[in-house]
């Protein structure tokens, strides 16, 4: 390579400034610079930053930064509009009093409706602007249906409480309260998980509280701790028994199964879960239930036990877990002592609170998008399952999806068979909101499995529209090249073919064969051999 043509307008709308990259060229590089330098008169819509994720009901808030160019004296009208309804939701004036003027607007909106959600933000037009679409951007916020919320219900007051609490709460689906039993106000209809620390306890049995959340087939986490009633809590719940004479307690560590299949635990962190300082479990001996799935087991001293300290299990009809210690608040310090994080035991009490929360998904056909939200550049894939009665994949028929976009076109398509499942790249979609209807029949019966997602505009190119060519000089100059314009782009030919770098070279090669292999040779002797015998022969020379 001999030289390198970088023909722009210098705008880069992605990524880091290409002048602080180091690019490993092995030629000079030339740029053409095209676009047009000039600053016209423009309004336009810098970015406008937001949360991607809001919860139906609560409040989110938006910023739109602008900036005008030649706008002085002019007026423009900022509107922000629902997408799907049309509802104006804000508008606000905005006065520009400098030839190149900043600024930034914050709009608080409702999140009220649950699904991906379109608005359409503009600033209205100020005089001849030569490029309006620029003053237009969409966003989209997906609203959640609301925050599942965690009610922790202790004997007393104990840092595991705070512990557990802030570790729930840095996932962002969820938010956790805290009871004590003596507090009149718990109220079960309103939490997704009850987790009972040291209940039932020697003074307080919760046998009410624990019963009403099983009628409700409310999840629920129990945490053993020195102040736990063991034969309170035989009673209640089938997971793990605890059979005890005394109030003694155990120092234990950390021994994980790598076998654990309930939800994905990665590697590193069983290990270093392992590393943990130890938790202070009642004195017993521990047996889990047939359903139970292990995740951690008691190690005392340096004696690997069979006795769970963490165990899960899916199979009535609400889930239950147990963590069979206290001291939780210990493995968070030492989490942040030794990563300045808290992400390994975030990340687990994360695991366990999803995995009890969500709901077991019983259908037999299912049709899963990747995503709610791709851009317009992505492709939109799809996953379907298909199970027999006693509940296991299979993929003998065939199935077909139809999607369809908000004016009524319908796009169809049919499933690839994996193993055991079906796959689908429907490709890249045009931007808008689309629906979508898998349907499939497997033994007489017909199943079917419905969605939504949205495809979103880029919307790139059009914030920046005035040419760069200090960039292309700059470029050009690191690399050891030149910039040209437009007029001169005829004579970059000429310049290129002057430098050194594109000289022609000579090159020699040289291939050497041994004799043996030339045939003609061979047939050639041995056919002069035969006139010389013939010769002889003939004149007697024998």
């Amino acid at each position: 390579v001999g030289a390198i043509i970088l023909a722009s307008d210098g705008i880069y709308n992605e990524g880091s400034n290409p002048i602080y990259s180091d690019y490993q060229f092995e030629a000079p590089l030339y740029t053409v610079a095209l676009g047009d330098t000039t600053p016209t008169k423009d309004l336009k819509i810098d970015r406008v930053l937001h949360n991607r994720i809001a919860y139906q009901g609560d409040k989110f808030t938006i910023r739109v930064d602008y900036s005008a160019t030649n706008c002085n004296g002019s007026s423009s009208m900022l509107n922000v509009k629902h997408a799907g309804s049309g509802a104006n939701l804000f508008t606000e004036k905005i006065k520009i009093d400098k030839d190149r003027d900043f600024g930034s607007k914050e709009v608080i909106l409702d999140a009220d409706k649950e699904g991906v959600q379109q608005y359409r933000i503009s600033l209205s037009p100020v005089g001849e602007e030569s490029n309006t679409s620029n003053n237009y951007r969409s966003i989209y916020v997906e609203v959640l249906e609301g925050r599942q919320k965690v009610l922790l219900v202790a004997n007393s007051p104990h840092p595991d409480l705070t512990a557990l609490k802030k570790s729930i709460e840095n996932g962002r689906n969820y938010e956790a309260e805290v009871k004590f039993i003596n507090d009149k106000d718990i109220n079960l209809n309103e939490c997704d998980l009850l987790v009972l620390h040291g209940l039932p306890s020697k003074t307080h049995a919760a046998k009410e509280w624990i019963d009403a959340a099983k009628s409700k087939k409310l999840p629920i986490w129990f945490i053993l701790s020195s102040q736990s009633n063991l034969g309170g809590f035989n009673q209640v719940q089938n997971l793990v028994d605890v059979t005890s004479s005394g109030n003694s307690t155990n120092v234990v560590g950390a021994n994980t199964l790598s076998n654990f299949n309930l939800f994905t635990i990665e590697s590193e962190v069983l290990q270093a879960l392992e590393a943990l300082p130890p938790l202070t479990a009642p004195f017993g001996k521990y047996a889990g239930s047939p359903t139970a799935q292990n995740l951690i087991l008691q190690n005392i001293g340096d004696v690997e036990t069979d006795y769970p300290l963490l165990t899960l299990e899916q199979s009535s009809d609400y889930k239950t877990a147990v963590l069979a210690g206290e001291g939780i608040w210990r493995w968070r310090m030492y989490d942040y002592r030794e990563d300045k994080n808290f992400e390994t035991v975030d990340g687990l009490v994360s695991k366990i609170v999803q995995y009890l929360v969500v709901k077991n998904d019983k259908r037999q056909f299912r049709v899963i998008v990747a995503k709610n939200l791709f851009t317009e550049n992505e492709n939109v894939g799809f996953d379907a399952e298909l199970y027999n009665d006693s509940y296991e994949l299979v993929n003998g028929p065939e199935v077909e999806l139809s999607v369809k976009d908000e004016e009524g076109k319908e796009y169809k398509f049919t499933f690839s068979k994996t193993s055991n499942a079906y796959v689908l790249d429907a490709g890249i979609l045009p931007v808008g909101a689309y629906s979508y209807f898998g349907k499939t029949n497997y033994n007489g019966n017909a199943y079917n499995s419905s969605g939504r997602f949205t495809v979103k505009a880029l919307e790139l190119e059009a914030l920046q529209t005035t040419a760069n060519h200090q960039l292309l000089y700059a470029l050009s100059d690191k690399y050891n090249g030149k910039m040209v314009n437009v007029a001169g782009l005829a004579a970059l030919a000429d310049q290129i073919a002057s430098s050194d770098a594109v000289k022609p070279v000579m090159y020699n090669s040289f291939q050497t064969k041994e004799v043996i292999n030339l045939k003609w040779i061979f047939f050639l002797l041995v056919i002069l051999l035969s006139i010389e015998w013939f010769v002889r022969k003939f004149s007697g020379g024998y």
